[in-house]
């Protein structure tokens, strides 16, 4: 938020400043996963005595950092403004790393100043990364990672060795048995969360599973009709054979992750890019109820999957006859994601455009609909003609969301707030619908906030829509017993802090 403030500062609220911080913030990560590279292959080449030569290091360095730079999956991290706080989170965790590599480069040498290093990393820098996102506190179990597969502990002397494993092992170790124990006592601060979404824990660990082989298919071979902001048509996994795609995916994850342990000795690069990745998801991508997908969750995770790409791709020892193919092999590749990450932002340089193929390659989406509908509606028409289609192609982009999404209201209430800006008596049969689902659905966040919106609209004077109807909605969603907690206390807040003019008719929700 400190950087949001700044921005504000210099700038006021001009997005093309937010955008170009984002992307400084975006050319640093690179610098940083550059030297995190050559610092990793020069112990990794102490340690294990590989062949490498420094040179080589440099080149696979440049490419990593180039080919993460790169990336249109990243995209969505530079360019979604509200997103810097995962670059920044990362920026964090990479300058951990990179000190903490540092740090144990000193203790291979035998100069125990190296532990100043890594504990700034874990315990200055930790706090940090979280304190930009949550992502921030797995910093300690990537260098726990990181450690156990490709550093494998080794130091000058034994007693250093003890030193550095009680470090390390407790940092990464006794946070997450006390965070575990601590839900296994309190299972309502995960399972709270399901309440008001429409799939349960089971669900979602199954649906995680096609997920994360969707990232690793994107990562390597993106496609950029499969790309998109919104990924929430995604179907939800309802059982093991539901979609069928379900079954194989865990099981391909659990052979993936066995794999890795397998090869921790023979091909530890291997090894430590699947743990690396598998890890980064690991507060993301299971048993806390968020949204099922988004792509910017893979900003750093990925760092695991290219760097084993590049070292087994450039590395001139492993078959020198093929050294030239595979160098114009990942040359190509880097070419294709320049390409296509210059593509993407080119169509997000035009939002109709952007929002409209949106719709086209997510077509159950409920918020690209919403996002295009919400466009279309507030696009100035230059004739009678064009008013009418913005206003059907609204009205049926509404539509198809509330269509895609009986648990959502967002769809239902565009509808009813583009007829009230137009005028238009209030549809009775729209508004009985939109009651049915505020009482009965799970109360997820967007219910919540559109209902939130009403009030706020309503208490300054800008709202289009009756206020007898929202009371009306207000009263559905307060009988539904699945609104609970928070959501239901920010609900009755909002209503409770409408203007005195106004509160007569919020007595109509008693």
């Amino acid at each position: 938020m400190a950087s949001f403030a700044v921005n504000y500062y210099v700038s006021g609220m001009d997005a093309y400043y937010f955008k170009a911080t984002n992307l400084a913030i975006h050319l640093v990560n690179g610098m940083l996963v550059f030297v995190l590279v050559r610092l990793l292959l020069n112990l990794y080449r102490r340690i294990h005595h590989s062949t490498v030569d420094e040179g080589a290091e440099t080149w696979i360095a440049i490419a990593v950092a180039a080919i993460w730079l790169l990336h249109p999956f990243n995209l969505t991290g530079v360019l979604y403004v509200v997103q810097r706080m995962t670059s920044l989170s990362a920026l964090f965790t990479l300058a951990g790393l990179v000190l903490y590599l540092y740090g144990r480069k000193k203790l291979l040498d035998g100069a125990r100043s190296g532990f100043v290093a890594i504990a700034a990393a874990i315990f200055v820098i930790t706090p940090l990364a979280a304190l930009c996102k949550e992502n921030g506190a797995l910093l300690p179990l990537l260098i726990f990672v990181t450690e156990g597969i490709l550093l494998r502990w080794k130091t000058s002397d034994q007693g250093t060795r003890r030193i550095l494993m009680a470090v390390v092992g407790s940092a990464a170790i006794v946070p997450v048995l006390f965070g575990l124990f601590y839900i296994l006592n309190n299972p309502g601060l995960i399972l709270g969360g399901y309440a008001w979404r429409d799939f349960s824990l089971t669900e979602r660990l199954m649906t995680e599973a096609r997920v994360l082989w969707f990232y690793l298919h994107m990562i390597v071979l993106p496609n950029m009709a499969e790309m998109g902001l919104h990924h929430d048509d995604i179907l939800i996994s309802r059982g093991l054979l539901t979609p069928w795609t379900t079954l194989p995916a865990i099981a391909g994850l659990l052979v993936l992750a066995g794999g890795a342990f397998a090869l921790r000795n023979k091909q530890p690069m291997i090894a430590f890019g699947i743990a690396f990745f598998l890890t980064g998801h690991a507060l993301e991508s299971t048993v806390i109820p968020l949204e099922i997908a988004f792509e910017h969750r893979n900003y750093l995770p990925m760092f695991g999957i290219l760097l084993p790409l590049a070292y087994y791709t450039l590395n001139p020892r492993l078959h020198l006859p093929s050294l030239r193919l595979r160098r114009m092999a990942f040359m190509a590749l880097v070419i294709l994601f320049a390409g296509l990450t210059a593509a993407r932002a080119q169509q997000w340089g035009d939002t109709l455009l952007m929002r409209t193929l949106e719709v086209e390659r997510h077509p159950y989406s409920v918020r690209a609909h919403t996002d295009l509908a919400g466009l279309y509606d507030h696009l100035p028409p230059t004739s009678r003609e064009e008013a009418i289609d913005l206003y059907n192609k609204a009205i049926f982009h509404y539509q198809q969301a509330a269509y895609n999404a009986p648990s959502n209201i967002s769809g239902l209430l565009g509808i009813l707030v583009v007829n009230a800006e137009r005028g238009l008596q209030p549809d009775e049969a729209l508004i009985e619908m939109l009651e049915q689902r505020l009482a009965t659905v799970p109360f997820g966040p967007p219910n919540k906030n559109s209902l939130i919106g009403l009030a706020r609209c309503l208490a300054d004077g800008s709202c289009v829509v009756n206020a007898e109807i929202i009371a009306r909605l207000y009263r559905a969603a307060l009988s539904n017993p699945l609104l609970t907690g928070s959501h239901r206390s920010q609900i009755v807040t909002e209503f409770g802090n409408l203007p005195p003019e106004i509160r007569p008719k919020a007595e109509l929700i008693k």
